[in-house]
């Protein structure tokens, strides 16, 4: 039931924005009675909330079950693949990139403001670990040289995206969301190499 919800929640909220929904415009999309959204939930940003960190948490499984199956894929060959699946989870979620804005404004709030931060703390900490781990597999692998910062280089293929996103959710003709980023990557990776 709760994640029936949630699919109600994304579509409610796409529809009409975190501020104008209710939890009986999310009720009446999971196609139950209103009381049964408040036995699982107690508001809309609360909902918001466990919303956003299941979806982080899917693409961070997605991401590690990628690494898991890599194989004997190069690590250089394994960035890109994840790479490509950060942009096609970007892709799939396109349409919801303005609920993304409503998260982070909850933080706002003195109730979620630990709550909020948290979940994105964790989150990015949990892409700059696995990103990490392909990094040093590269230079134990002497593909990537042994001198670059794992971190900053996490930290910017993660950023960049989310950098791309906000300007494509601004204003289409600002970026090429697939384009850009791609050839942006291979700018970042190919400047590891050895």
């Amino acid at each position: 039931m709760k994640i029936r919800l949630m699919k109600a929640a994304m579509s409610a909220f796409i529809k009409k924005g975190l501020n104008l929904c209710t939890m009986d415009d999310v009720a009446k999309e999971a196609n139950v009675g209103k009381g049964t959204s408040y036995l699982y939930f107690k508001s809309k940003e609360e909902l918001m909330v466990v919303m956003y960190e299941h979806y982080a948490l899917q693409t961070l499984e997605l991401q590690k079950k990628l690494i898991a199956e890599a194989g004997d894929l190069s690590p250089r060959k394994l960035l890109d693949q994840v790479c490509s699946e950060l942009l096609a989870d970007a892709f799939r979620h396109r349409k919801m990139f303005g609920l993304w804005f409503q998260f982070l404004a909850l933080s706002s709030s003195p109730r979620l403001k630990g709550t909020v931060k948290r979940i994105l703390a964790n989150n990015y900490r949990s892409h700059n670990e696995y990103l990490e781990e392909i990094l040093e597999r590269g230079i134990r692998a002497n593909e990537f040289r042994p001198d670059i910062n794992k971190r900053a280089v996490a930290v910017s293929l993660t950023s960049l995206l989310e950098g791309l996103m906000v300007r494509d959710y601004a204003d289409t003709s600002l970026v090429d969301l697939e384009q850009d980023y791609l050839a942006m990557t291979k700018i970042i990776l190919d400047g590891i190499m050895r």
